[in-house]
């Protein structure tokens, strides 16, 4: 039995979505995705289906439903079409979901609950124009949940209000935590009455100007990601932060502590699910909610060894009390505003337009702002060049990816650009 069928029959009545205006309950909830399973098991014989599905809602079903009928889902990124067209095509994706199938109750629709034959697919940003692929199980972003819950007291009647979509991690983690606990989803709604949220960058900056309610009992931020003169803000508002650091390939967070002055430098302990070993001043993982492995092609997949650690390529250190901080990027990813930017995977898409010879991004720091400047060989002059490039970019990327300044740069004479060498400061 899948965790929504339980918290029906425990649940039935308890509301599980926010959703706008509406209320679905745990009972509703598990009818609507049963009758889906029934229809995609019925109707789509493909085992390989892609969910590209732009209202939350909706997705929610989906995603439930096409696992019940013991799919394997790739989850799209619905905001950027040309990049997801690249996805559909390279994985040779032959359905998928734009939105809830138009389908009749059936009788027979309580048959299907196939979700042990399931998988999951979530896609993250690599050193190619093609993002990662991960490989994960109902199970493994279950195992990463349960512990979350624990450290940050999310249980049954709570609320967490969700901002993030369901193609990243961090959104998809909120759905696997709240079905757990038997617990509130809030999506699309303004309503106040929430006890958790995960915020970014911006949204903890508004929270400090407006103090939240009373119920709240968990912010959660990624600790590296975050200003720490705008975490020290938090502190003396006394909000109750908690700092953690997760990838996709760990289900999410896999380091969690409560804020507070001492803990300020770290993004939290490793919690009871994950080792964590620093291995030539690198972060390597292992644990119940690690991956079951990557998927280059339809027929390349490479499977975790789960007695080994994993090399997160992200450079940490450990205090004498367990805590993790985080020391940068091996990689050459950034984060801004709460999104993972890998710099390698901006400059391939650059590289590939018929007059760029090279392309590379340097990251500038100022006022804990993190800004991007662009460097170009280009094979013969173009004077629009910078906004053919931006609008490269921007047609696959979010706009935090698009360079304050680009300028050329001779590549074979100079090497890789240096800071000393942008003209802009």
């Amino acid at each position: 039995m899948d965790i929504i069928k339980q918290q029906a029959k425990k649940y039935p009545h308890s509301i599980a979505i926010q959703y706008k205006d509406k209320e679905i309950s745990y009972k509703d909830l598990d009818q609507t995705i049963q009758i889906i399973a029934h229809y995609i098991h019925k109707n789509i014989s493909e085992k390989r289906i892609g969910i590209n599905i732009t209202d939350p809602l909706e997705s929610i079903y989906c995603i439930w439903g096409t696992l019940r009928a013991g799919k394997t889902i790739y989850l799209l990124n619905h905001r950027y079409n040309t990049y997801t067209t690249d996805i559909i095509n390279h994985y040779n994706l032959k359905s998928i979901l734009t939105a809830c199938p138009k389908t009749a109750p059936s009788i027979h629709a309580s048959s299907i609950n196939k979700t042990q034959e399931s998988s999951i697919r979530i896609f993250t940003s690599g050193t190619t124009a093609i993002p990662k692929c991960i490989i994960h199980s109902i199970n493994t972003l279950m195992a990463s949940a349960k512990e979350v819950n624990k450290a940050v007291n999310y249980q049954h009647n709570d609320i967490w209000h969700c901002q993030l979509p369901f193609y990243h991690v961090s959104g998809l983690a909120i759905l696997w935590r709240t079905l757990l606990a038997g617990a509130t989803i809030q999506l699309l709604t303004t309503q106040p009455n929430y006890t958790h949220i995960s915020c970014v960058e911006k949204q903890l900056e508004s929270l400090i100007k407006v103090p939240p309610h009373h119920n709240l009992k968990c912010i959660l931020v990624g600790g590296s990601a975050i200003k720490k003169s705008l975490l020290t803000k938090a502190i003396e508002k006394k909000l109750p932060i908690y700092q953690s650091y997760g990838l996709t390939e760990t289900g999410s967070a896999c380091t969690l502590s409560k804020l507070t002055k001492d803990t300020l430098p770290f993004s939290g302990q490793a919690l009871p699910h994950i080792n964590i070993q620093i291995i030539n001043n690198l972060i390597h993982v292992k644990g119940s909610s690690c991956c079951l492995g990557f998927e280059t092609s339809p027929k390349n997949i490479t499977n975790l060894n789960k007695n080994e650690f994993y090399n997160t390529l992200d450079y940490g250190k450990l205090s004498k009390e367990n805590q993790l901080s985080i020391k940068g990027r091996s990689n050459r990813m950034i984060i801004i505003n709460g999104e993972n930017i890998f710099l390698e995977t901006i400059e391939t898409v650059v590289k590939r337009l018929n007059n760029v010879n090279q392309f590379y991004l340097l990251p500038i720091t100022k006022n804990e702002t993190i800004f991007l400047y662009g460097f170009v060989d280009l094979k013969q002059q173009q004077p629009k060049y910078k906004s053919i490039i931006n609008q490269t970019i921007k047609t696959y990327f979010s706009s935090l990816c698009i360079p304050k300044d680009i300028q050329i740069h001779n590549f074979r004479k100079n090497g890789n650009p240096r800071y000393s060498d942008i003209k802009a400061l």
